[in-house]
């Protein structure tokens, strides 16, 4: 299993996956986020084996999605590849329905502006401000949209997707570290966040959550000290704001 995300930022979009595929009984590594462009990168939710052959029919096929060209590119690129499985393989399945739940995944592919899902069948959906796909994908949803803020840039965004995919890691076991992290950014930069660049960020995230945890701590021995902290917290959104 596999759970995708993608951000829109002020600077970029940010696309993450966790790295866990589950082979039997077995957790193994494996490479989810592809640049496939010079300003593309997208992140594949399915079969292995069929990824792998989409991704390498998609290299050179389009280089962002800013045009219908691309993206009409890459639908008809994805949709002979589902058409051949079909054919051949279908006849193994009793009916579409069951070929499709086999065969039928999807990617998100961003460039330094747009989000967009294809499924495997080519079919083309342009996304919001952020998407979800896969594993856990409803509960994600559910955190950016609590989480997520319009001024954020790519540095913030990064952190974000983490901090989910950390969170859907405790409700999925399907879902596990190493974490991957692309970054296209509006300057015409496109980036593969390096695993100890990842593990940084994580660490942050994790330090985060224990301040918390201490903060409920104190909170719950010492209640007279929530009125002094809600004044700091809102004095500080304030100055945040006023710049």
């Amino acid at each position: 299993m596999t759970l995708i995300i993608a951000v829109k930022c002020t600077d970029g979009v940010v696309i993450a996956s966790d790295g866990r595929v589950v082979r039997g009984d077995e957790y193994r590594t494996e490479e989810k986020i592809f640049q496939i462009g010079e300003r593309l990168i997208v992140g594949a939710a399915g079969r292995t084996g069929v990824i792998k052959r989409i991704i390498r029919a998609l290299r050179g096929v389009a280089t962002d999605l800013k045009s219908e060209e691309s993206i009409r590119k890459i639908e008809t690129t994805l949709a002979s590849i589902y058409q051949y499985h079909k054919q051949t393989y279908g006849e193994n399945y009793r009916s579409k329905e069951e070929f499709d739940r086999d065969f039928y995944g999807s990617l998100l592919a961003v460039d330094s502006e747009n989000i967009y899902r294809f499924f495997f069948d080519g079919y083309p959906e342009p996304c919001g401000d952020y998407e979800a796909i896969g594993s856990a994908s409803d509960y994600v949803r559910t955190l950016l949209e609590t989480f997520y803020e319009k001024g954020m840039d790519t540095t913030v965004a990064s952190e974000l997707a983490i901090y989910c995919i950390l969170q859907a890691m405790k409700v999925s076991r399907d879902i596990g570290e190493p974490i991957q992290v692309g970054v296209v950014k509006r300057d015409g930069q496109t980036i593969i966040l390096s695993e100890g660049q990842v593990k940084e960020i994580i660490r942050r995230i994790n330090g985060r959550e224990q301040v918390l945890h201490n903060i409920w701590s104190i909170l719950t021995k010492w209640p007279e000290v929530q009125e002094e902290l809600e004044k700091f917290v809102e004095e500080k959104l304030a100055s945040i704001k006023a710049t």
